[in-house]
C-alpha cells in the first residue's frame, strides 16, 4: 500500500519536473528563471527523498541533501548576481 503511495508520489513529481522545465525555459526576467531553477532543485530533491524512500536505500536521502545545500548556494549567489551585478564582494568593497 505504501508502495503504491510512493509511486504516485514520484510520478506526479516528475510531472512537475516536467512543467518546471517548460517553465524555466519560458520565463523572460532573469529573476523568474532563476526562482524556476531554484523550485526545480527542489523538485528533484523531493523525487530523490521518495525513490530513496521506496528503495530503502539512505545513499539517495543523502544526495538529495546535497542538492539542496547546492540550491540554496546557488539561489543566493543569483540573487546577490541579480542585485549588485556580482557574486561576491571584493576587498575594497569591504573597506566602504
Amino acid at each position: 500500500m505504501h508502495e503504491t503511495f510512493f509511486t504516485l508520489a514520484i510520478v506526479w513529481m516528475v510531472g512537475l519536473l516536467g512543467t518546471l522545465v517548460l517553465l524555466a525555459s519560458r520565463q523572460r526576467s532573469a529573476a523568474d528563471v532563476l526562482m524556476s531553477v531554484d523550485t526545480l532543485g527542489l523538485v528533484i530533491c523531493a523525487v530523490l527523498a521518495l525513490y530513496g524512500a521506496t528503495r530503502g536505500e539512505a545513499g539517495y536521502l543523502d544526495a538529495a541533501l546535497v542538492l539542496a545545500l547546492l540550491s540554496y548556494v546557488q539561489t543566493v549567489a543569483g540573487a546577490r548576481y541579480l542585485h549588485h551585478g556580482r557574486a561576491f564582494h571584493d576587498e575594497e568593497d569591504a573597506r566602504r
